[in-house]
C-alpha cells in the first residue's frame, strides 16, 4: 500500500508542486491551503503516514499543528519547511516532536532524503525511545563529574547543544581528559540521540584507508574493492560522527572534510552520485591546532569550521578535590562490576590521589583504581594499594627525556622496534607528532605500529584509546 503523504502551505502552487513530485516518486500525497482542514481530514479518521508542512501560516502555524495532532494522540512524522530567518522556530517546533526541518527554498532530493529517513526511523520507533532513554541514562549531563568553573561550562554548554542542529563541536584536551566520554553526551543529550554514535581515530588509519571509511567506495574504485560499501558519514546519518585526533588527517582529506560540511553532500571513492545526508560532526584533538596552522599542517579554513563549539577539558591534574569525585564515582562501579564493597579511600590513600600528576588523567586514574579494587584486602583503600601510581611514575622517570638505553647484540630490527617503542611511550601525543618526532611518516609509523605489534605500547601508556 501506497504511503499516504499531507502537504500543508498557505501558497497552493507549493502544494500542488510537491503533491506531483510525491506521486511521482510512488507516494499518495494530498495538498491543503491551511492546517485546519487537514485536522479535519484527520478528524475523520483518514490519517496520513506523514505531514509535510510549512512553519509560519496564517490561522495555525506550524507548531500549533503539531500541538494539536498531540491533542489527538497521532504521533506521526512531521517535517516542517521553514525560512533561514526562522530556524530557531524549527528548531523549537523539533523539540515538541517534529521530525527535522527543510529550509526554504525546499531541495526536492533533500526532502526526499528526510521523507525515506523519517518513514525508517518511525517504522523501529518503539524499539529507539526504548534505546534512547537507556543511553540519556548512561551518559546524563550531571555524569560529568566536577564543581570547577571549567567542568560547569563544559555541562553548560552540552545543555545549550541538546536543541541545536548540525553545529560542529571541537573537544579539545590532553590524552585522557574524556573527549570521548564528553562527545557521547552531547550525542545521546541531543536531536540526535535516535541515530547512531560512530566514532574513528583518525591517527589510526593510513590516509587512504582513512578517506574510504569516512567516504565509503564503489566497487572496483581501487584493486581490492570488491563491493561497494557505504561509508562512515553514511552509517552515522541522522546521528552523530565522531572524529578523535582529527589533527592526523592530511591537507587533501582535511580539504575533502570541509566540502562536506560546507554543503552536507559528498560522493563515494569511484562514485559519481551526490549522497545528502544529516550527520552531526564532533571532532577531538589533544594537539594545539594553532601550532598547526602556522607551520601549515591544518587548515585555517577548516579549523574555523569545526571550531564552531570549542569545548576544553581540564587536566585531572589542576581539578583539585574534584579529583576525588570522580575517583569515588569510579569506585562505586568498579564495586558493582567487581562484586566488592569497598567504602572508600584512608587519609592516606585521599593524599596519594591529589598530589599525584596523574600525566595519562581519567584513563590512568580508572587503571589504577581497577587495580587498588582487586587487591585491596580492607574495607577502605590505603596508599599502599595505591603503589602501582609510584611504579608508573619511576618507570615514566626512566623514560623521558632523550635518554634510550639498550642492550648491544641486538638485530638492527629490534633496535628499530625499541625506539618506536620508546618514543611512544615517552611522549604523550598524537601518533602524527609520534611520526614527526621519529622523521617518519604517518604511513610508515602506521605500518611498522602493525609489524611490530606496537599498539600497546601506547594503550599501556594511556590505559585506554
Amino acid at each position: 500500500m501506497k504511503k499516504k503523504i499531507y502537504i500543508v502551505d498557505d501558497e497552493p502552487k507549493i502544494g500542488e508542486l510537491f503533491v506531483t513530485v510525491l506521486n511521482r516518486d510512488g507516494y499518495d500525497a494530498q495538498a491543503f491551503v491551511n492546517p485546519q482542514a487537514l485536522l479535519d481530514k484527520i478528524d475523520q479518521k483518514k490519517c496520513p503516514d506523514l505531514i509535510l508542512t510549512d512553519l509560519m501560516m496564517p490561522g495555525m502555524n506550524g507548531i500549533e499543528l503539531i500541538e494539536s495532532l498531540h491533542l489527538r494522540e497521532k504521533m506521526l512524522p512531521v517535517i516542517i519547511m521553514t525560512a533561514h530567518s526562522s530556524i530557531q522556530t524549527a528548531v523549537d517546533a523539533m523539540r515538541l516532536g517534529a521530525f527535522h526541518y527543510l529550509q526554504k527554498p525546499v531541495n526536492l532530493e533533500e526532502m526526499r532524503t528526510l521523507i525515506s529517513k523519517a518513514f525508517n526511523m518511525y517504522e523501529v520507533r518503539p524499539e529507539l525511545e526504548v534505546r534512547k532513554k537507556k543511553q540519556q541514562q548512561k551518559y546524563p549531563i550531571h555524569g560529568l563529574l566536577g564543581e570547577s568553573d571549567a567542568i560547569a561550562k563544559v555541562r553548560d554548554t552540552i545543555e545549550l547543544l541538546r536543541d541545536v542542529p548540525n553545529t560542529t563541536v571541537l573537544i579539545r584536551g590532553e590524552t585522557g581528559t574524556g573527549k570521548n566520554l564528553v562527545a557521547k553526551t552531547i550525542h545521546f543529550n541531543s536531536l540526535y540521540n535516535a541515530g547512531r554514535f560512530v566514532e574513528i581515530n583518525c591517527a589510526a588509519l593510513p590516509d587512504n584507508l582513512l578517506e574510504a571509511e569516512l567516504f565509503g567506495y564503489e566497487k572496483g574504485a581501487f584493486t581490492d574493492a570488491r563491493d561497494a560499501k557505504p561509508g562512515l558519514l553514511e552509517v552515522a546519518d541522522g546521528g552523530t560522527l565522531f572524529l578523535d585526533e582529527i589533527d592526523s588527517m592530511s591537507l587533501a582529506l582535511q580539504a575533502k572534510l570541509l566540502s562536506f560540511l560546507e554543503s552536507r553532500i559528498f560522493r563515494r571513492l569511484g562514485g559519481v552520485e551526490e549522497i545528502r545526508v544529516t550527520t552531526r560532526i564532533l571532532c577531538a584533538t589533544n594537539a594545539g591546532l594553532e601550532e598547526q596552522i602556522a607551520k601549515k599542517e591544518f587548515r585555517r579554513d577548516l579549523f574555523y569550521r569545526i571550531n564552531v563549539i570549542n569545548l576544553m577539558l581540564p587536566p585531572l591534574r589542576s581539578m583539585g578535590r574534584d579529583l576525588l569525585k570522580i575517583a569515588e564515582n569510579l569506585l562505586k562501579r568498579y564495586n558493582e562490576d567487581l562484586g566488592r564493597s569497598l567504602e572508600g579511600f584512608t587519609p592516606e590513600a585521599t593524599e596519594k590521589l591529589i598530589e599525584h600528576n596523574w600525566p595519562g588523567n581519567v584513563r590512568e586514574l580508572r587503571n589504577v583504581l581497577e587495580r587498588a579494587v582487586i587487591f585491596a584486602k580492607n574495607k577502605m583503600i590505603s596508599g599502599a594499594d595505591l603503589a602501582i601510581m609510584d611504579i608508573i611514575e619511576a618507570d615514566l622517570s626512566l623514560i623521558s627525556g632523550n635518554h634510550f638505553r639498550f642492550e648491544s647484540g641486538g638485530t638492527l630490527e629490534e633496535l628499530e622496534c625499541a625506539y618506536i617503542r620508546h618514543t611512544l611511550e615517552a611522549n604523550n601525543v598524537s601518533y602524527a607528532e609520534v611520526a614527526r618526532i621519529l622523521g617518519i611518516s604517518k604511513k610508515t609509523l602506521w605500518e611498522k605500529r602493525k609489524r611490530y605489534n606496537l599498539d600497546e605500547a601506547k594503550e599501556k601508556l594511556e590505559l585506554v584509546e
